[in-house]
């Protein structure tokens, strides 16, 4: 498992890999206790595995310093796949290529936001495009809701 964030663990996120793919790991890269990554050696191309947890809609978001990390990566060539939560909400409408039709309700400011940062970095959502259980589309929900 590689982690990033707090000595006690009270916060953090974290990649675990399987034991006959840690050989492969060939660069971590830890940012905050809301960003790491692994970069592996894989044939035919490397794969950078980032893990992202966002910010809630009151505190700065790390969208700039993401785009770094994929700047970086793609300085070879390296598949991207970016894991976790945004807390956001692309909405149930596709858009272009982006966003498929199997989202959740309708888009919001922050879900905006992330379909904006795919666009420019030529990502997708890819669990937007799969027809899911309406309570597995989302990881939280606030109270009243």
């Amino acid at each position: 498992m590689y982690y990033s964030g707090g000595e006690q663990a009270e916060k953090g996120v974290a990649i675990v890999v399987h034991k006959t793919i840690v050989r492969s790991v060939v660069k971590k890269i830890v940012y905050s206790d809301r960003i790491i990554a692994n970069k592996l050696q894989a044939e035919p191309i490397s794969i950078l595995m980032m893990q992202v947890y966002m910010p809630t809609s009151q505190l700065e978001d790390d969208y700039d310093i993401i785009e770094e990390i994929l700047e970086e990566a793609r300085k070879g060539d390296t598949n991207i796949i970016i894991m976790r939560n945004w807390n956001s909400v692309v909405g149930d409408e596709s858009y272009r290529d982006i966003a498929g039709p199997h989202g959740l309700g309708r888009n919001n400011h922050r879900g905006q936001m992330l379909i904006n940062f795919c666009e420019r970095n030529g990502l997708i959502v890819t669990n937007t495009w799969f027809r899911k259980p309406k309570r597995r589309l989302y990881m939280w929900k606030a109270p009243g809701d």
